[in-house]
């Protein structure tokens, strides 16, 4: 009687434990389910800024940013090597430079141009001809920030000179600007926009094809909206804004025109043609001008692209980027 209770009791037990297992992996598994979806839909959504930044950044190599005519050098050359001496910086170069003797009748140079190892043999009065620097500044549109990761992207396009389509950051940083003042666009002249540093707000060291990306540490998100990131699907011609920054007191949203829509299956730059369309913007900018590049583009309560080029001979018009390009979805 004993022995058959206790096996009563043994099963009974059992069936306990595998009920409260059972309930234990339900509740969990729907929470994980449910905190999955939260983040999965906090994903999809990014913050349009439109600021206009100040860019500056410290390259890996030196590089070359004008020459004369007839020299061996070309724009973007990216300075390896001298004689067998590595560059690391502009300090190496011109140490290394100053050091070679007057009467030097052969300088060795190794270059990389194109993305291709170029070796060369000069002399120092072709050295010194050309400007070379370590360092790059200028500005441009931020397009977002994503709401979770406090990751940003702008620029739309990679930072490049000459030959050198993607530089090699070691470490930029980002500002925001004030006083700004912008030169107009006219048929076959790209104006520009130029302003005071202000305050930094983050850091980079990606120069990808659709732009920089980074980290954001003190920029205050609060005010913003969030859009939903659209699919190019849902991109349609007509109508849509862009955010942008014209003056001290923030933002705006001007409106343009969506002529075109190519239907990419793989990452390009120009995904969409758009003409600026907003009276006031084009009594202000005369289009689209350098440092606009970045600028975010919402549809339909959706951030759908950033503007990535102008076009010189018409200036109204220019190209923009698909969102999802810039973000790496």
């Amino acid at each position: 009687m004993f022995y058959k209770n206790s096996r009563k009791k043994t099963i009974n037990t059992k069936f306990s434990l595998i009920a409260c297992l059972l309930f234990l992996l339900y509740f969990f598994s729907n929470n994980l389910i449910y905190a999955a979806s939260i983040t999965n839909t906090e994903n999809d959504f990014l913050i349009p800024i439109g600021n206009i930044l100040h860019i500056e950044a410290q390259l890996e190599n030196v590089i070359v940013r004008s020459c004369i005519k007839d020299s061996p050098f070309a724009l973007g050359d990216e300075i390896l090597n001298i004689n067998n001496s590595t560059i690391n910086n502009y300090c190496d170069f011109s140490n290394i430079l100053n050091a070679l003797p007057n009467n030097t009748n052969i300088v060795e140079v190794t270059l990389k141009r194109n993305d291709h190892i170029v070796n060369i043999k000069t002399v120092k009065e072709k050295l010194e001809e050309i400007n070379s620097t370590d360092s790059i500044s200028g500005f441009a549109t931020l397009t977002y920030i994503d709401p979770i990761s406090k990751k940003f992207g702008a620029v739309a396009h990679p930072i490049s000179l000459g030959n050198s389509r993607k530089i090699k950051i070691k470490e930029g940083y980002i500002s925001t600007t004030s006083n700004l003042n912008i030169e107009k666009s006219y048929r076959g002249s790209v104006g520009c926009i130029s302003a005071q540093p202000k305050d930094y707000i983050g850091k980079f060291t990606d120069n990808t094809d659709f732009g920089i990306k980074g980290d954001v540490a003190t920029f205050d998100i609060s005010q913003y909206e969030k859009y939903k990131i659209a699919s190019l699907n849902e991109v349609k011609r007509g109508k849509a804004q862009i955010i942008l920054q014209t003056s001290d007191e923030g933002y705006k949203k001007f409106d343009i025109e969506i002529l075109n829509i190519e239907n990419q299956k793989n990452p390009k730059s120009k995904t969409f043609k758009i003409r600026i369309i907003d009276k006031e913007l084009l009594q202000l900018t005369g289009g689209i001008v350098q440092g606009m590049s970045g600028t975010p583009i919402v549809q339909d309560d959706k951030i759908i692209g950033a503007i990535s080029h102008a076009v010189e001979n018409d200036p109204t018009t220019g190209y923009a980027v698909f969102i999802k390009w810039m973000v790496g979805k």
